[in-house]
């Protein structure tokens, strides 16, 4: 018999097409159809023989099989020992041939419309179905015992990770009215992509679901209990200890979650409901509260890895935080979090550390809300302060602080009228402050500098930040070795990124030399300088650019200067710089008189040029020149020199590992 088209085949065909034949004792009966299709599969040459004496013996051959999308070749269905009468189909030891060959036994008999298929495609390994056909719909239930998950990777969407190991346990029954229970045990699941950036070894967790129609609405509840094993998802890394339980509804429009409850392990717990609006695709509301969360577990399992190669991929945490928060009409409507005992360090480049945070936080995106923050302490750049307290006003985005006073070292830095908005490009935010007398002995220490004497103290103009970069408007008056440091036109671009970009113009006047000398092993000088620094360009805080005058203040005051320091001067000159002193007198003198110091540097692409008070002859240059008697006078002749090799000499110097050397 031949069918060139069929749409739709039933199992009932079969029996009625071949009891009739069995019962007249044909010995073969061949059907052939060209093609089959339906909304799920379809199949191209089809072929069906029964054989033997009493027609016992079944092959069906299929040269093309699409089913759900997926493509077979030359399938095959074989049962040496087929009973079939009027009313029943049985095969009891049949094989399927699709990408393999899998053991196969079936069963349907027409009186009920039951049916059963139990396939074993491995020792101990059982994918069985059973179930009945009725008006009301489709019963079936499904039973795995050692499923082998890999068999699932053929059927899998294109793209979608694809399933190398893992093994599963359970059942899954589905009811007339398309009511649904599922309930299975997961072990070493593995699923990688070609990508990389999705992966999973040795999973294992249960699943439960249960769900079911009522007047056209889905509703479910399940919960997913992931265990062990680790996943890549890319940006995060994740291990396992993890629980979500949720119920909720499906309908044509939304998708809604209530009661839902997640449970991570060594973290904390957070409930939640929310809404999805399909037709839209967007969320359209969800309310979340926590239970006291750790932030050393929250950090390294979950937020790390999103912030990895960012500023704050690096930190050390500690304490906890509670959180409350409901969004709706695209936005977060309020939010309210607590911390206790929280703190957060830059481990790799200290550029930060809050030690003791304590803080109730009820923000609202319209009225105004009072914020309580305490601080213990902590760093900035590596600058220690000591315990504040933050009196914050709240007002959507907008966000105030009257008057804040921070322990600094000895001293105290004043912020006053801080003002913080969120414009639609960035933040923004501004204030004024001041800063009282600090030691700057300190101060050098804690910044890793040479050690240095005096007191500083500040006067803060107004200073803002907007798209990433803070400027200062008017000048940063500093009191510093009893003179005066102004610092105009100052810009710092992403002060606290990972190369920080400082623009400005200084100046110094009157700053103490035996302040500022005494510091270093440089020997002594007394008297006063200015000096003037224009074009200046950090990166990193490093120097890249500056013109550079120091110059001997105006005025009548002791001048100073001891061998040491004539010796170390000419050393900073260069290897041919040298000190032209009457050698009679050097054995009876520690110190000399001078009339005048300057020296300058023009730092451009990692070379400084040099100069001094006045040229010489010979291309040279004058950094001290004499007064009184014994003269002397410093020469510099080295006038383009590497700026890092100028840092290392004033290393040298300040460690006392140059010698000074007087002709």
């Amino acid at each position: 018999m031949h069918i060139d088209r069929w749409h739709y085949p039933s199992v009932t065909f079969f029996l009625l097409l071949f009891a009739p034949l069995y019962a007249l004792g044909e010995k073969q009966v061949a059907l052939s159809i060209h093609d089959i299709e339906s909304t799920t599969f379809s199949a191209k040459g089809i072929s069906a023989v029964l054989q033997g004496n009493n027609l016992s013996r079944l092959e069906i051959k299929i040269a093309e099989l699409q089913l759900y999308g997926k493509a077979f070749r030359n399938a095959s269905l074989r049962c040496p020992r087929l009973d079939l009468d009027a009313t029943r189909i049985h095969c009891a030891q049949g094989s399927l041939q699709l990408q393999e060959n899998i053991p196969i036994s079936f069963n349907y008999t027409s009186t009920d419309k039951s049916f059963s298929l139990r396939l074993n495609p491995a020792h101990g390994e059982i994918w069985s179905v059973a179930g009945s056909l009725s008006p009301s719909g489709l019963h079936a239930a499904m039973n795995l015992q050692n499923a082998q998950l890999s068999r699932l990777a053929t059927w899998l969407p294109d793209g979608a990770p694809k399933v190398g190991s893992g093994i599963a346990q359970g059942n899954i029954t589905l009811a007339a009215d398309s009511a649904v229970v599922l309930d299975l045990t997961v072990s070493g699941l593995g699923f990688s992509d070609t990508t990389g950036l999705h992966a999973g070894e040795k999973v294992s967790g249960q699943v439960q679901l249960q769900a079911g129609k009522k007047n056209n609405i889905l509703q479910w509840k399940g919960r997913v209990d992931w265990g062990n094993g680790e996943i890549f998802w890319q940006p995060l890394y994740l291990t396992g200890g993890f629980a979500l339980e949720a119920a909720g509804t499906l309908s044509a429009d939304t998708i809604q979650i209530d009661n839902a409850q997640l449970n991570a392990t060594n973290i904390g717990q957070v409930d939640f409901n929310a809404s999805w609006d399909r037709d839209n695709n967007k969320l359209d509301r969800v309310r979340l509260s926590s239970s006291a969360l750790s932030m050393a577990a929250l950090y390294e399992r979950i937020l790390k890895p999103f912030l990895q190669g960012g500023k704050y991929s690096d930190m050390r945490t500690a304490g906890s935080a509670q959180l409350s928060l409901d969004y709706n009409e695209q936005a977060i409507q309020s939010l309210k979090l607590n911390l206790k005992d929280l703190s957060l360090e830059d481990l790799k480049n200290r550029r930060f550390a809050l030690f003791g945070v304590n803080a109730s936080i009820p923000w609202d995106k319209i009225a105004r809300r009072h914020a309580d923050i305490s601080v213990e302490g902590g760093e900035l750049l590596r600058i220690p302060f000591g315990k504040f307290h933050v009196p914050l006003e709240m007002q959507g985005l907008d966000f105030e602080i009257g008057q804040l006073q921070i322990p600094l070292l000895d001293g105290k830095l004043s912020l006053n009228d801080f003002v913080a908005k969120k414009t639609a490009r960035d933040w923004t935010w501004q204030f004024r402050g001041g800063l009282t007398p600090i030691s700057v002995n300190q101060l050098t220490q804690s910044l890793g500098l040479p050690q240095m004497y005096g007191k500083l103290s500040a006067v803060i103009p107004k200073v803002s930040y907007a798209q990433s970069t803070l400027k200062i408007d008017g000048a940063l008056l500093f009191n510093i070795f009893d003179g005066t440091v102004t610092a105009k036109n100052l810009e710092l671009l992403d002060p606290l990124g990972s190369a920080p970009h400082l623009t400005s113009n200084l100046e110094m006047r009157n700053l103490d030399l035996n302040l500022l000398t005494r510091t270093f092993s440089f020997g002594s000088v007394t008297g006063k300088i200015d000096a003037q620094l224009d074009n200046v360009e950090l990166i990193n805080w490093e120097p890249v650019k500056f013109d550079a005058k120091i110059v001997s203040s105006p005025g009548d005051y002791p001048k100073r200067i001891s061998q040491t320091a004539v010796g170390n001067i000419s050393a900073l000159g260069g290897a041919s710089a040298s000190a032209a002193i009457q050698r009679t007198f050097l054995r009876f003198l520690k110190t000399f008189g001078y009339s005048k110091i300057g020296l300058s540097c023009h730092l451009r692409n990692g070379v400084c040029e040099m100069g001094g008070i006045e040229p010489v002859a010979g291309n040279g240059f004058l950094i001290v020149k004499g007064g009184g008697v014994p003269e002397i006078n410093v020469i510099g002749y080295n006038r383009r020199v590497n700026w890092h090799e100028l840092l290392n000499r004033v290393k040298n110097i300040t460690k006392g590992e140059i010698k000074p050397v007087i002709k």
